[in-house]
């Protein structure tokens, strides 16, 4: 039954198919919403449903079963607008999202690195850029750049160095207070009066032997004061 409210708009039951099905199709075809609808929402499958829910919507906004092509084009605005009516590509939409880059750190392979390579290689880049205070301030404070400043002292000392071969410890004994002694001036030695020279290494000042040299690092090393 077709009629007029008090605003003047020509309304119609929702029973009446005929004039809802003219209405429908005027929206979709003459306003900006119906169009939007049209070209994104709109899916055969889907289209009974949309019909539906836009009914209900413009009967609630209107109060009663008589509607006008105002009330269903304000109820597809709405319906759109809370994501009540989903896209017809939203699958599609999803699956062309650019995948998050992948940023975890690799070697040069692409493999990814473990969390100790990860750990070991910013140790070293703290002890190439650092200052010896700094260095010797963390060693102190992080037990496990201490191991690595130990590590890399030995990789460093006890291997062949300048064509010497290393050579196993001497049996004299070292008291503890002489490995401390050796441990501070090991510490703050140029790293050039370290390697040796005609099988001597120069020790704050004094030459000491290759061999005993070499017992005095394993020790200190053993009793973690490198």
């Amino acid at each position: 039954m077709i009629g007029r409210n008090t605003e003047g708009d020509v309304t119609f039951t929702i029973d009446d198919r005929d004039e809802l099905v003219s209405s429908t199709k005027e929206i979709l075809t003459s306003t900006e919403i119906g169009q939007t609808y049209n070209k994104l929402y709109y899916d055969k499958e889907r289209g009974d449903d949309d019909a539906a829910k836009m009914v209900a919507a413009a009967q609630q906004i209107a109060g009663g079963p008589n509607i006008s092509i105002r009330h269903l084009t304000r109820a597809l605005e709405l319906l759109i607008d809370s994501g009540e009516l989903q896209p017809k590509n939203i699958a599609q939409a999803v699956q062309l999202e650019e995948p998050e880059e992948d940023l975890r750190p690799r070697d040069k392979n692409g493999k990814l690195l473990t969390p100790e390579q990860i750990a070991w290689g910013e140790m070293t880049r703290f002890a190439q850029t650092a200052t010896p205070d700094a260095i010797r301030q963390r060693r102190h404070t992080d037990h496990v750049f201490a191991e690595f400043v130990r590590t890399n002292l030995r990789r460093e000392m006890i291997h062949e160095i300048d064509g010497a071969v290393q050579v196993g410890p001497t049996s004299k004994a070292r008291t503890s207070t002489e490995l401390e002694v050796f441990a501070q001036n090991f510490l703050v030695e140029p790293r050039s009066n370290l390697r040796p020279k005609n099988r001597m290494v120069s020790l704050a000042g004094e030459l000491i032997p290759w061999p005993t040299f070499n017992d005095l690092l394993n020790r200190a090393t053993t009793a973690r004061l490198l």
